[in-house]
């Protein structure tokens, strides 16, 4: 066989070679295999919130397991010497605990729970009507509207909101007195620095002057003082013992008496606490 003849067998052989590769024969590496697809992924959207009232604290029902319970519950509004004032709800009788929310002055509650809190206040767990929020609110936020059971408020003593003394172009610093059995019905005040005093008698706002003063002062109050009305009608003595501080420039009356004398039936007695301050 020639020289020629070796090499165009050769050149035929190498192309043969080349043909089969292309084809997928011979002893070629196959391609890789095509990679599953995943499966696609479904996000989850959380449901949209809701707009709601007030809820209740969590902890409502364990809450308000404390204290004395009030049967049957006893209707209320709260009360501010702000009217837009926001007052808190609180988890526990104590201003240290946590607030799950607030309400407004004149929001009506249910008295439900009485205990006892810190700055000898009582506190009391209340629902509110519109919300059926739950939850502790410091007794001077609470007026019952003179509608108590058994109140020592008496006969021509009537309790007065803020906006009737705000009205008369009182308020401000002085002190504030109300039943203790009757936390937030403000019963007497006496402002500073004109010294005026004022109670709601028999449904009328009546304006009286010190004219006495004695014993140990606090904030421009003494601890015995007396007043008499414009008009010489009525005489109010009251006597105020200081407790603790109530906060910023106030302290807490812990314990007083009020005796209102030039009443039909003789003197009035009302055992008072209250604040004093700015």
């Amino acid at each position: 066989m020639t020289r020629d003849r070796i090499i165009s067998m050769s050149i035929s052989l190498l192309l043969s070679s080349s043909l089969l590769a292309a084809c997928g024969g011979g002893d070629s590496t196959p391609a890789e295999s095509p990679t599953e697809p995943e499966a696609p992924t479904t996000e989850t959207v959380d449901p949209p919130e809701t707009e709601s009232s007030t809820e209740a604290p969590e902890n409502a029902t364990s809450s308000g397991a404390a204290g004395t319970a009030i049967s049957p519950p006893q209707a209320a509004t709260l009360i501010a010497q702000q009217t837009e004032a926001q007052i808190n709800l609180r988890s526990q009788p104590t201003t240290q605990s946590s607030s799950p929310g607030y309400g407004l002055v004149g929001d009506a509650v249910q008295l439900l729970r009485a205990a006892p809190g810190e700055g000898d206040l009582t506190w009391y767990y209340v629902k509110f009507d519109e919300s059926g929020a739950e939850g502790w609110i410091r007794g001077d936020f609470i007026s019952t509207g003179g509608d108590t059971a058994g109140s020592n408020l008496g006969e021509h003593v009537d309790a007065f909101t803020t906006d009737e003394l705000f009205a008369m172009g009182s308020g401000g610093c002085g002190m504030t007195l109300w039943p203790a059995d009757q936390p937030g019905s403000f019963i007497f005040f006496n402002g500073l620095p004109s010294e005026s005093m004022w109670m709601k008698l028999d449904g009328t706002m009546t304006e009286f002057r010190r004219t006495a003063a004695s014993g140990p002062e606090f904030y421009g109050q003494s601890a015995t003082q007396s007043f008499v009305s414009n008009d010489g009608q009525f005489e109010v003595d009251v006597t105020a013992s200081v407790g603790s501080e109530k906060g910023y420039e106030s302290v807490n009356i812990q314990q007083g008496q009020l005796i209102l004398e030039g009443v039909p039936g003789g003197p009035v007695n009302i055992t008072v606490v209250g604040d004093a301050g700015c």
